[in-house]
C-alpha cells in the first residue's frame, strides 16, 4: 500500500477501532460522527475500493467499506458522472470474484450494491446476463450468482429508496425481473439438479426461488422439478427454514385461484401429506413452528375454497386444529387465529350452511382446545406464577384476550349455547370433584370462567338453556381471589341478559359489592367495572335503590383506586340519569355535593403536583356526571341539571384562579366546560358569558392550548343558526378576542415550540370560518391566519401541519364563486335549491388579494414541506393546498411561482427537462381545470424527488431562508 493511501486510510481505520473497541463514550461518538461524514464524501467511492482490495486489512474494516459502498450506490450515485457509474459497475463485478469464497456477510453487501446499481442504471439493459457471465458457470460461482439473484427482486420492491419515478421504476422492474424470470428459473433448476453444486448452496437456491416467486408463473414452478425438491427439503434440517418459506410463498401465490385449479390441487395434496409431521415434531419447537405456519397459511389462503368444498378440505381444518392443540407453550397458536376468523366469516353465510354443519365438530373441539390453553401456569416461581416477570404476565393476559376472540368465532359457528355449555360443564365437573374431596387447582376453574366472559357478546339475551345454570353456579364458587376476579368480570359482561332476567340481579349485586371489601385492588377494579355495567343496563330495576347506592358509593370511594372510582362513578351517574325528572336535581346534588365540598377545600389551599392531580381527578368525577346526566327537557322549561351546574361554576372559576397554572387542572376544567356545552346545548346559554370571559382571561394569563380548544368548541356549538343573533354576535366577539390574543403571543415565541397551542388555534379559526365566513375573511384575523399557517409549515409537527392545511383550504375555497359548504336556499314555494353563486364578489376579491400577496412564499413553503419536511401522512393534504393555491393564482402567476421555486432546488436535484415537464403539467391543468390530473402528477413528482434527493444523509432540509419561518403580528 502506498504512503498516500496509508495516510488516507489511517484516520478511517483509527475511527473504526475507536468505534468498535474503544471504551470512552465521547471518543466513540466522535468516531461515529467522523465515519458518517466520510460516508457522505466523494472520496469514499475510491477509499472503500482500496479497503476492499487490501487483503491485509481486518474484516471489520472491509465490512464497513462494503456497507458504505452499498449506501453510496443507493443515496449518492449522483456524485459520479456517467462514465464513473460504468466504472463502478465493472469494479463491483470484480469484487464479486474477490469475495466469492467469502466472508458471506461482505459478499451480501457487495451484491446489494450491485443490485441497486442494476436498478438505477436504466441504460444497462443486460445486467443479469453480464453478472452471470462474469461470475462463470462453474460450481464455485453458484453462491455469488445466487446471492445476487436473491437480493435483486428484494431491492427492486423497496420503492422508497429507489430514486426513479414511478413510471421509470415500473419499466426497469419489467426489464430486470419479468423479462428474466424464466431464465432465472432455469438457472435454479440447473443448480439444484447438478451434482457439482455445493450442498451448502441448496438453501440459497430455495431463498432465491422464494425471492423470485412473484415474477415466475406459479404453474411453471409447480410443473418443474423444484416443487418436489422444495417439499423434500423439509426433511433436511439445513434446508428446513428456506424450504418452509418457499412452501408458504407458493401457497400465498394461489390466493386468487379458484377451487378447480390444478395448482391448488397439487399443492393441497403436498401439504396434507405433511400432516403426520405435526405430531412427530411436537417436541421440536422450531420444526413445529414451521409446520404450523404452513398449515395456517394454507388455511388462510384457501378459506373460501374450504367453505365451498368442506369435505374435501376438512383434513386441512383438522390439521390446523391439531397444531393449536399440541402448542402447550403457546408459541405458535397465534399463527392460526386469523384462519379461524376468515373461515368463520364464510361459514356464517347462509350459502355455506352445509359447510358449517360439516365443520361444526372441529370448532366444538377447538372450544376445548382454547379453554385448556387459557389456564394460568400451575407452578409458581419465586412466589409468583410468572416468576415476577411482568412483561411475560402482560403478554399472557393479552394472549388470553386474543384466544377469547377465537372463542367468539367458535360461538358463531357452533352456537353460543353449545360453546357456553362446554365451559359450564368444565366448571361444574371441577366442583363435583372438589365435593368428593379431590384437590382441584384454581386454574382449572378460572380458565373456563374466563372463556364465559369472552363468549358473552355472542350469547343471545333470551338464552335460557345454559345461562340460568351458569348464574346459579358462579356465585357459589370457591372464594379464591383469582376466581372471584374472573366471576366479577363475567357478571359484568352479562348485565344486559340480567336486565331481562331480574330475578338474578340481587344475588349478583351482592356478590359484586362484597368484592369492594376484599383487600385486593384487582378485584375492586373488576367490581367497579361490573357495577358500572349493572347501573347502565339494569338501571330501571335499581332506580328505587339510589339512596342505598349513594351510601355505598361514599363508603367505598375513598378506598379504591382512582381508575376504579371513575368506573363506579360512571355507573352511579347512569342511575342518576334514570331518575324521574323531578328527582334529578336532588339526586345529582346528593352525589356531587361531597365532591364539590372536597374541591372547595383544595381550591383554597396550596397544592403541589400531587395535589393538582387530585384536583383534576375530582373534576373528572364531576365531568362524568355532566356527561351522562342530561335528561330531555321540553323547550322553554328549566333544566334541573344546569341549575345545579350553575351553582358549581363559581368553584371552577376559583380553581382556575388559584390552581390554573397546573396543566392538569386547566385541561380537566376545560374538558368539564366542553362536556357542559355538549350535554346541555341551549340550556348552557346562562353560563356561556362568564365561561367565555374566563377562557379569554386564562389564555392571556397562562397561554395553554386547552383554552383555545374549549373556545373552538363554543364557536362550533353556538356560532350557528340554532343560536339567536345576540348569542352569535357574542360568540364572534369572544372568539375574535381569543384569536387576537393568541396571534400576539405567537409573535413572541418560536411557533415550533408551541405545537399544541398552534393546533388548537387553527381548530378555533377553522370553526370560525365555518360559522362566520363572511365576518372572518374581511376581518383582522384572515391575513394573520395565513401567515401563521405558513410559519408552521416550516416545522415537522404533524398535527399542527394538518390543521394548518385544513384552515388554508377553508380560507382559499372562498376565493371561488362556489362556497366550500353547500348553501341550501329555499324559494318562495318552499322548494330547496343550491345557491351556486353564494360567495359575494368582494369576499372572493379579499381572498385573491391575499393569495397574490402571499402566494409565492406559500408555494415555496408548501413545496419545501412536500419535498423535505412534511411527515408523509401530510403529503396528500399538502398537495391539495398547493393545487387550490395555484388554481386561485391562475396563469401566469402559478407557473412563475412554481418555476422560481424549482429553481431554488439544489444543483443537480432535477434536470431542466424534468422541471419543464412539471411546469407544463401545471399550465395544462390550470388551462383545462384538470386539477385531479395535476394532483397525481404532483404526488408522483414529490415521490421520485424524495427518493432521489432526500436521504438520511441529506444536508438540505428546506427551500428558502430562515426568514420564512418567522411569524409576526402587528395589532
Amino acid at each position: 500500500m502506498s504512503t498516500m493511501a496509508e495516510s488516507t486510510l489511517s484516520p478511517i481505520l483509527q475511527a473504526l477501532t475507536a468505534l468498535y473497541t474503544g471504551s470512552n463514550r465521547q471518543t466513540k461518538e466522535q468516531a461515529g460522527q467522523f465515519l458518517e461524514q466520510f460516508q457522505k464524501s466523494r472520496e469514499a467511492w475510491t477509499i472503500t475500493h482500496t479497503i476492499l482490495s487490501s487483503p491485509s486489512l481486518p474484516i471489520e474494516s472491509k465490512l464497513f467499506a462494503a456497507q458504505t459502498l452499498r449506501s453510496k450506490v443507493i443515496y449518492d450515485l449522483h456524485q459520479l458522472p456517467a462514465d464513473g457509474q460504468m466504472q463502478l459497475r465493472s469494479s463491483l463485478i470484480n469484487l464479486l470474484g474477490t469475495y466469492a469464497a467469502g466472508p458471506k456477510i461482505i459478499l451480501t453487501q457487495i451484491c446489494l450494491a450491485l443490485a441497486n446499481l442494476s436498478i438505477q442504471l436504466v441504460q444497462w439493459k443486460s445486467a443479469l446476463e453480464d453478472v452471470i457471465r462474469a461470475c462463470g458457470n462453474d460450481a464455485a460461482a453458484a453462491p455469488v450468482v445466487l446471492e445476487y439473484l436473491k437480493v435483486l427482486p428484494e431491492e427492486a420492491s423497496d420503492v422508497k429508496k429507489i430514486p426513479l419515478s414511478e413510471e421509470d421504476l415500473k419499466e426497469r422492474t419489467k426489464e430486470l425481473l419479468e423479462n428474466n424470470a424464466m431464465q432465472v428459473l432455469n438457472i435454479l433448476v440447473a443448480y439444484v439438479t447438478s451434482a457439482s453444486t455445493p450442498k451448502s448452496s441448496h438453501a440459497l437456491i430455495f431463498e432465491c426461488l422464494n425471492s423470485w416467486l412473484r415474477e415466475v408463473p406459479l404453474e411453471t414452478i409447480v410443473n418443474s422439478p423444484l416443487l418436489d425438491l422444495v417439499f423434500q427439503a423439509l426433511s433436511n434440517d439445513d434446508l428446513f427454514d428456506a424450504a418452509t418459506d418457499c412452501v408458504c410463498s407458493m401457497i400465498r401465490e394461489t390466493r386468487d385461484l379458484d377451487d378447480e385449479s390444478e395448482i391448488v390441487s397439487t399443492l393441497y395434496s403436498k401439504v396434507i401429506e405433511l400432516r403426520p409431521r405435526i405430531a412427530e415434531s411436537k417436541d421440536d419447537p422450531d420444526a413445529f413452528r414451521n409446520y404450523t405456519q404452513i398449515f395456517a397459511d394454507a388455511g388462510e389462503v384457501w378459506h373460501m375454497i374450504i367453505a365451498r368444498q368442506p369435505r374435501r378440505f376438512k383434513s386441512l381444518v383438522e390439521a390446523v386444529a391439531e397444531c393449536a392443540a399440541y402448542d402447550d407453550d403457546l408459541e405458535v397458536i397465534q399463527f392460526t387465529f386469523y384462519f379461524w376468523y376468515l373461515l368463520k366469516q364464510m361459514l356464517v353465510l347462509d350459502r355455506y350452511e352445509d359447510a358449517k354443519r360439516e365443520l361444526r365438530d372441529v370448532f366444538l373441539g377447538l372450544v376445548d382446545i382454547l379453554i385448556n390453553h387459557l389456564h394460568y401456569p400451575y407452578e409458581e416461581r419465586n412466589g409468583d406464577l410468572f416468576g415476577n416477570n411482568k412483561e411475560q404476565e402482560e403478554k399472557f393476559r393479552g394472549f388470553r384476550h386474543e384466544m377469547g376472540d377465537v372463542l367468539k368465532d367458535c360461538c358463531a359457528v357452533v352456537g353460543a349455547s353449545f360453546a357456553l355449555r362446554k365451559a359450564y360443564t368444565k366448571v361444574n365437573d371441577c366442583l363435583q370433584a372438589q365435593n368428593l374431596g379431590e384437590n382441584i387447582p384454581w386454574q382449572d376453574i378460572e380458565a373456563p370462567i374466563f372463556s364465559m366472559r369472552a363468549m358473552a357478546r355472542e350469547v343471545d339475551l333470551d338464552e335460557t338453556h345454559v345461562l340460568p345454570d351458569v348464574m346459579n353456579l358462579l356465585i357459589r364458587l370457591p372464594d379464591h381471589k383469582k376466581i372471584r376476579f374472573a366471576v366479577t368480570l363475567v357478571l359484568g359482561r352479562y348485565t344486559e341478559w340480567t336486565a331481562k332476567h331480574p330475578e338474578y340481579l340481587e344475588a349478583q349485586l351482592t356478590y359484586i359489592t362484597n368484592g369492594f371489601y376484599v383487600n385486593d385492588s384487582e378485584i375492586a377494579s373488576a367490581a367497579a367495572q361490573s357495577m358500572m355495567h349493572f347501573c347502565r343496563d339494569c338501571g330501571r330495576h335499581l332506580v328505587d335503590y339510589i339512596d342505598q347506592l349513594h351510601g355505598f358509593y361514599e363508603k367505598v370511594a375513598p378506598q379504591i383506586h382512582v381508575d376504579s372510582l371513575y368506573d363506579l362513578t360512571d355507573g352511579v351517574a347512569h342511575l342518576v340519569a334514570a331518575q324521574p325528572l323531578d328527582k334529578v336535581y336532588n339526586s345529582l346534588k346528593m352525589f356531587c355535593a361531597p365532591i364539590v365540598a372536597r374541591l372547595y377545600t383544595r381550591a383554597n389551599s396550596p397544592a403541589d403536583e400531587a395535589g393538582h392531580r387530585k384536583i383534576a381527578s375530582e373534576v373528572e368525577l364531576l365531568d362524568t356526571f355532566a356527561r351522562l346526566v342530561h335528561p330531555h327537557i321540553e323547550p322553554g322549561n328549566p333544566d334541573p341539571c344546569m341549575q345545579f351546574w350553575s351553582e358549581v361554576w363559581p368553584l371552577i372559576d376559583l380553581l382556575l384562579d388559584n390552581h390554573g397554572q397546573s396543566t392538569f387542572v386547566s385541561e380537566r376544567c376545560c374538558k368539564f366546560i366542553r362536556t357542559l356545552m355538549y350535554s346541555y346545548r341551549t340550556s348552557f346559554f346562562t353560563l356561556l358569558g362568564p365561561v367565555a370571559e374566563k377562557l379569554v382571561a386564562c389564555f392571556e394569563k397562562l397561554h395553554y392550548g386547552c383554552y383555545l380548544w374549549a373556545s373552538g368548541i363554543a364557536v362550533r356549538e353556538y356560532g350557528n343558526e340554532y343560536s339567536d343573533q345576540n348569542i352569535q354576535n357574542a360568540v364572534w366577539e369572544f372568539a375574535f378576542r381569543q384569536s387576537i390574543s393568541t396571534f400576539k403571543y405567537m409573535s413572541t415565541v418560536n411557533v415550533a415550540n408551541i405545537p399544541d397551542v398552534v393546533e388548537d388555534l387553527f381548530r378555533l379559526l377553522s370553526n370560525l370560518i365555518t360559522s362566520y365566513p363572511y365576518r372572518f375573511i374581511p376581518s383582522e384575523l384572515c391575513k394573520p391566519s395565513v401567515d401563521a399557517a405558513r410559519a408552521i409549515f416550516t416545522t415537522e409537527n404533524k398535527e399542527p401541519i394538518f390543521t394548518a392545511m385544513d384552515l388554508l383550504h377553508d380560507i382559499f375555497s372562498y376565493g371561488f364563486s362556489t362556497p366550500p359548504v353547500s348553501n341550501i336556499m329555499f324559494n318562495d314555494s318552499g322548494e330547496q335549491y343550491y345557491d351556486a353563486n353564494a360567495v359575494p364578489p368582494e369576499i372572493q376579491g379579499i381572498v385573491r388579494q391575499i393569495v397574490l400577496a402571499e402566494g409565492e412564499i406559500l408555494t415555496r413553503q408548501v413545496f419545501s414541506g412536500l419535498l423535505y419536511t412534511f411527515p408523509r401522512e401530510c403529503v396528500s393534504d399538502g398537495t391539495s393546498v398547493l393545487l387550490v393555491l395555484l388554481k386561485l393564482a391562475g396563469l401566469p402567476n402559478a407557473a412563475q411561482w412554481v418555476s422560481r421555486t424549482l429553481s431554488m432546488l439544489p444543483a443537480g436535484a432535477i434536470t431542466q427537462q424534468e422541471k419543464e415537464k412539471y411546469l407544463s403539467a401545471v399550465e395544462v391543468a390550470i388551462q383545462t381545470d384538470d386539477m385531479n390530473r395535476l394532483r397525481r402528477q404532483t404526488m408522483d413528482f414529490v415521490g421520485w424527488y424524495t427518493r432521489r434527493n432526500v436521504t438520511p444523509r441529506s444536508e438540505i432540509r428546506r427551500i428558502g431562508d430562515a426568514r420564512d419561518m418567522r411569524f409576526t403580528f402587528a395589532s
